[in-house]
């Protein structure tokens, strides 16, 4: 709805000279082949979840760690702090600009049983991103996970060949996945951010006035996207209940202090500690 409302406006402004194409649902590749795509200046523009920071700033990926968040506030003190930072260092190493950070919601996890505690979690084949952060906290947790597509997580969900997931119930709800699972327990366990990003080869070819143009409407759309979020969880939570899922409350410190841990080791041994400890300062 974001990006319609980005189409809209510019084409609105440009007087019909500028077209917006959306190719959504990886028609263009996946998140890193379209990250490639954007640091070459073959794509305009690229909406991506943190997949590049985790593949080329490993470093630096501390904000979509399960429990380093514990509120859209704390994704928000992020974003408009330290992930600054974190923006202008990709622009300056991979030539890709951050144009827009739009909150996605929290991350829920679904089940075809039912995970009350921590302990349930042990032997949970679930679907996962190829984030090895999150690998080594569920695995820490007991799951089996398991690198899948997310374009193959339906069929794999409806066949059985893994029997859990994560994902905010905005796309709970639009990629069907209660049509394979029963159970959705609110984890909370990652604030997911949709970063729009264009190149910063292409954006240099532009006239100063379309530059102003496109960030006043690209300002606009983020702005009406992330209104329609902030609240969206409620409401997308609602209508999967209502579909015939099972919301359980989970208790979020027990899964909090289950996976510090991991979160100190990885704090320890993989990220830049000058980055984790501005993370943590913005936080408090």
């Amino acid at each position: 709805m974001g990006l319609n409302k980005f189409k809209e406006l510019v084409a609105e402004r440009s007087g019909g000279r500028i077209e917006i194409l959306i190719h959504p649902s990886n028609a263009m590749g996946d998140e890193r082949q379209t990250f490639e795509l954007l640091s070459q200046g073959s794509v305009e523009y690229g909406v991506l979840g943190t997949n590049d920071i985790s593949t080329y700033f490993p470093k630096y990926y501390i904000s979509e760690v399960p429990y380093v968040f514990a509120s859209q506030d704390d994704f928000w003190k992020f974003w408009n702090g330290p992930g600054k930072d974190l923006s202008a260092l990709i622009e300056k190493e991979r030539g890709v600009r951050t144009d827009g950070v739009i909150l996605r919601g929290a991350r829920y996890l679904t089940a075809n049983r039912p995970v009350t505690s921590v302990e349930e979690v042990k032997g949970l084949k679930m679907r996962l991103p190829p984030v090895k952060a999150w690998f080594k906290v569920w695995e820490h947790l007991g799951a089996l996970p398991s690198n899948i597509a997310f374009g193959e997580v339906y069929m794999a969900l409806k066949t059985g060949v893994v029997e859990a997931q994560e994902n905010p119930p905005e796309t709970i709800l639009n990629y069907k996945f209660y049509e394979a699972q029963k159970y959705m327990m609110a984890t909370e366990h990652i604030y997911s951010a949709a970063r729009v990003l264009s190149s910063a080869q292409w954006w240099a070819t532009l006239s100063k006035e379309d530059q102003d143009l496109l960030t006043a409407a690209m300002n606009e759309a983020v702005a009406y996207a992330n209104d329609i979020t902030k609240d969206g969880d409620a409401r997308f939570v609602e209508e999967l209940e209502k579909l015939g899922m099972t919301l359980i409350k989970v208790d979020k410190n027990a899964f909090k202090q289950a996976v510090q841990p991991v979160i100190d080791q990885m704090a320890k041994e993989e990220w830049d500690p000058e980055f984790y400890e501005k993370v943590k300062a913005a936080l408090q």
